[in-house]
């Protein structure tokens, strides 16, 4: 049996015990089942809950709205590429800097 993709994403990414929030999509499912995940929380996007005290995933569908303008000013890329036109713009956002010379300058330092 293979393992699903969330937990092989969960074993490659995740490096000690974590709290986990998601919506109620079905790859979920057997999130709790992970012995890296400490708590699974989860909103019912369906019944129109989108947050629940401090339960929500509006940080990564804010992180995706973000995304694809950024994209667009590409106009068309190639998968092959898409991970490092990612990581560009995860530079932007943790480090609030756009300023291409600076976020060259950056890249070549690493």
């Amino acid at each position: 049996m293979s393992k699903d993709l969330v937990s092989e994403k969960i074993d490659k990414f995740v490096n000690k015990k974590a709290t986990l929030f998601t919506d109620e999509y079905t790859i979920y499912s057997r999130i709790n089942e992970h012995d890296k995940i400490k708590n699974h929380f989860t909103v019912n996007h369906s019944q129109k809950e989108y947050a629940n005290g401090n339960v929500h995933v509006n940080t990564c569908e804010n992180r995706h709205s973000l995304l694809r303008p950024f994209l667009r000013m590409f106009r068309g890329i190639s998968k092959k590429y898409l991970s490092g036109y990612i990581m560009i713009k995860q530079y932007i956002i943790n480090y609030k800097e756009d300023a291409p010379d600076k976020i060259l300058q950056t890249i070549l330092k690493l």
